[in-house]
């Protein structure tokens, strides 16, 4: 069995924040020793990282993640086993194959072959902040299971992939609420406590949503975290997230899109800045990112809108 190194190729690649697993017996902390090709730590998503890592034969001790964790393969043929008491089990993981680790400790494991997959941990903080304490008690777990197929979790999980691989260009909101979507799905469907009733119907209170937009028109120009506007709201944000797509019809982010949208019309009206300067105030960095999102909504380009309205 291959035993992993403190430091390794993988921790030199992405600086700050890594899905690191920790070995009680050494009191260290261990990287998978595989290439890291992709990472989310520079998007700053709240209560959860999603790393893409690519390696060959490999294994890890007994040890403990930092909180939930899913491991979801992306290529066909590898082989898994995993320490069961005294004895050993396997299994062969095909493509969409998922691992899922609670945060109170992983067997001694092995694999065989190409190991293509991505891996996502959420906090056990955050999954507690996400259900608004709808469990009686106790620290959300999830028991393991090691050869775990759900169509869910298998398209979320890409959604984020595919988000990193094109730089995140739907924003912090979006990445926040998928990440979040997919520590729901943990919480209802394998959590190892009770769950308490999930109140989803109904809509955001006339007065809470009032102090939510008034928000989001306050920070047109800044990053928004989902975390944000559900504080506005006096909510936690998987709740905030359903019930303000109640109440207005679309999703946080498409509406706090659509408003930005909405004031770069009047500014491109109204004001002499440039295509460059108004989609930084209305919370653009990337001049390109601009004209894509504004022609997605508006169905024209900024200097198209512009003309038109001379």
């Amino acid at each position: 069995m291959q035993h992993v190194s403190s430091i390794d190729k993988a921790a030199r690649i992405v600086s700050g924040r890594r899905i690191r697993l920790s070995v009680e017996r050494t009191g260290g902390s261990i990287f998978p020793s595989e290439q890291l090709l992709l990472s989310s730590a520079s998007q700053q998503w709240e209560g959860f990282l999603i790393e893409r890592h690519l390696g060959g034969d490999g294994g890890l001790p007994e040890h403990r993640h930092s909180g939930i964790a899913l491991m979801m393969q992306l290529d066909s043929g590898l082989r898994l086993q995993w320490k069961s008491g005294s004895n050993w089990q396997s299994v062969t993981a095909g493509e969409g194959s998922i691992v899922l680790h609670g945060s109170s400790g992983s067997k001694e494991s092995t694999w065989h072959g190409k190991n293509d997959r991505l891996s996502f941990e959420m906090t056990s903080t955050h999954l507690e902040k996400l259900t608004e304490g709808r469990f009686a008690g106790g620290v959300i777990d999830c028991a393991d299971h090691w050869s775990l197929r759900d169509p869910r979790l298998e398209h979320l999980l890409k959604v984020l992939h595919a988000e990193l691989q094109q730089g995140a260009p739907a924003g912090r909101l979006f990445g926040e609420q998928v990440g979040d979507a997919i520590g729901m799905l943990l919480a209802r469907q394998y959590a190892t406590v009770k769950v308490g009733a999930y109140g989803t119907g109904g809509g955001i209170s006339a007065k809470r949503l009032k102090q939510v937009l008034d928000y989001i028109e306050a920070h047109l120009d800044q990053q928004t975290h989902l975390s944000d506007l559900a504080e506005a709201a006096s909510m936690s944000p998987f709740y905030f997230a359903h019930l303000f797509k109640n109440s207005m019809g679309v999703s946080p982010h498409k509406y706090v899109t659509m408003r930005r949208i909405e004031r770069a019309k009047k500014m491109l009206h109204r004001s002499d800045m440039s295509v460059l300067e108004i989609g930084i105030r209305v919370g653009y960095q990337d001049a390109k990112h601009f004209r894509v999102m504004f022609r997605r909504e508006a169905g024209v380009s900024p200097s198209e809108f512009r003309a038109s309205q001379s």
